[in-house]
């Protein structure tokens, strides 16, 4: 995935929010004539706010993931190149000619930006500020001093390549940790959507239909106890999805796509499954 310019992530929310007003309205007054429709369409129209979002975050996500898998990589050759004698410009360049993925599109934009007039330090730091991860930042700033001040520089940098790599590692087993609270979530998820099902369909609709008798008397319609469990689910889902993306990835935005997930399952179950 290339890097998305701010401008056109804000167009893209502009839209999808324009696009998710529309729906909205359009279900405000299908629920003028139909309720239980007009109360999907409500959630369709959550989710069509939320679903450009919750893709580009995932996608920004594993770019950003993939540019910091290959970042010890290019420390290493870089270092190799300092130890065979070249420069340390002519060492990113031979670094740069290599294929690590998004990551040497990223580094070869820099050198690019360098022959052009720009400082090294000025090309990494706007690197760092489209990768925006803080590992990227500190390479970006290791880099731009060493270059600057010179020293023992392929010690240094090798140095750095083996802290990346230890913050990846750790990283990585903190999400394969957090992996088991993430379907631990979608589980407690499932469980609450299920029971709702059996209630309403199992329970509510029975005992609502003896109302009138001598026995029972209900208080509410069927649907009105219907459309309380509806809503309850959907504020079950926005809440389960954020916490899962936290706990997951460590970001309350990278929650938006299994709240997105959880709110088509909503859908899905109430118009399919329960009466």
């Amino acid at each position: 995935m290339p890097y998305v310019k701010k401008r056109e992530k804000y167009a893209l929310y502009a839209v999808s929010i324009a696009a998710g007003f529309v729906v909205g309205l359009t279900g405000y007054f299908v629920s003028l004539v139909n309720l239980r429709l007009g109360d999907y369409i409500m959630v369709i129209a959550m989710i069509i706010v939320l679903f450009p979002t919750a893709s580009l975050d995932y996608l920004e996500f594993r770019w950003r993931n993939a540019i910091e898998d290959r970042m010890p990589d290019i420390l290493y050759d870089i270092a190799e190149g300092q130890l065979s004698g070249m420069s340390f410009i002519r060492a990113l360049q031979s670094a740069a000619s290599k294929d690590y993925g998004v990551a040497s599109r990223e580094l070869r934009r820099v050198l690019s930006q360098v022959k052009l007039g720009l400082s090294l330090e000025e090309g990494f730091k706007g690197f760092a500020e489209r990768v925006d991860s803080k590992l990227v930042k500190k390479v970006s700033l290791v880099i731009s001093e060493t270059s600057r001040f010179g020293g023992d520089v392929s010690k240094v940098i090798r140095s750095l390549a083996d802290y990346i790599k230890s913050i990846r590692l750790i990283n990585q087993e903190r999400r394969a940790t957090m992996r088991m609270y993430v379907g631990v979530t979608y589980i407690a998820f499932g469980v609450l959507v299920v029971t709702i099902m059996i209630l309403l369909n199992q329970f509510f609709m029975p005992i609502i239909g003896l109302s009138g008798t001598v026995l029972f008397r209900a208080q509410a319609g069927y649907e009105e106890y219907r459309r309380i469990f509806f809503y309850l689910t959907v504020i079950q889902a926005i809440s389960s999805g954020l916490v899962t993306g936290k706990m997951g990835e460590g970001t309350i935005s990278a929650g938006l796509k299994h709240v997105v997930i959880m709110l088509f399952l909503t859908l899905l179950v109430y118009a399919v499954m329960i009466i």
